[in-house]
């Protein structure tokens, strides 16, 4: 089977658009008469100003502030249905064999790929409004994330893998942990060359990364040479090991720990033993 057909296409619900409306609504309509009516109290305090006796402001001042305010108020409400409207239309995602792709943005166009390699935990997300309108929110947390770092320090926490207004998040949810199931799979391949079982195997893997760390001061991978010597570039061998370009540079750069089975896949393709992978500098 192709990895087209192994692959899950979606949407998000036209509800969301209402949601978000029904929400905006509420908190700008509080506002709004809360404006409106400081306004006028304001005006209550120019018109008084200076007077013994009380003066009602006059009611077409009134009328004008709550016509202004309110007006304001519905031109923003429009814009938010239209803005939520264009946003439903422009997302999709797509769930592959080797990654996460989520395509979103009105004024900016967004495509955050995501390897299963640093999906860390999923959520998924019910609130208020979500009962209301039985949608539902699914939060994909992913390992050294820029824009979740850069989220954070702002104050306003949305993942990498933010999937809103969905119907049926269990299926989202049964078709990533398939796929990251299928992706941290030993390949067959592979499988009478590893100890048994397969913890046994990491411990293994791990003791000897830590044994060539006592050894020297850096440890450093040999991919790259390794790479160049079987005459295959970093796309090429991102392709072969099933994984994102970036993920090959950053196992280059020792950026990266990578897992059992991605290690065993590397060394496969590149037809060496897994201690050839890293040397000491």
């Amino acid at each position: 089977m192709s990895k087209e057909k192994n692959s899950y296409k979606g949407s998000i619900s036209s509800s969301y658009k209402t949601k978000e409306l029904l929400k905006n609504t509420i908190l700008l309509g509080i506002i709004a008469t809360a404006g409106a009516f400081f306004t006028w109290w304001i005006m209550l305090m120019i018109f008084t100003d200076g007077l013994e006796k009380s003066v009602v402001v006059p009611i077409e001042v009134t009328y004008l502030v709550f016509i202004i305010v309110y007006s304001v108020f519905i031109t923003i409400i429009v814009l938010i249905y239209l803005y939520n409207t264009a946003y439903v239309k422009n997302f999709s995602y797509k769930i592959s064999e080797d990654h996460i792709v989520i395509k979103h943005g009105v004024l900016t166009k967004i495509v955050a790929t995501i390897p299963y390699s640093r999906i860390q935990n999923i959520n998924i997300v019910n609130g208020v409004f979500d009962r209301m309108f039985k949608t539902f929110t699914v939060k994909i947390e992913t390992a050294g994330s820029s824009a979740a770092a850069a989220s954070a320090k702002s104050g306003h926490v949305k993942p990498e893998g933010y999937i809103p207004g969905l119907k049926d998040p269990k299926t989202i949810e049964k078709k990533i942990k398939e796929m990251m199931t299928k992706y941290s799979a030993v390949p067959s391949s592979l499988e009478d060359k590893i100890f048994k079982p397969e913890e046994l195997a990491f411990d293994n893997f791990i003791s000897y990364i830590l044994s060539k760390m006592r050894e020297g001061e850096k440890l450093k991978t040999s991919i790259t040479e390794l790479r160049e010597k079987a005459n295959l570039s970093a796309a090429d061998l991102a392709e072969k090991v099933g994984v994102p370009l970036q993920t090959i540079n950053y196992l280059a750069e020792g950026r990266y720990n990578p897992s059992l089975a991605l290690t065993y896949k590397i060394a496969e393709v590149l037809h060496c033993k897994i201690e050839d992978l890293f040397k000491l500098v």
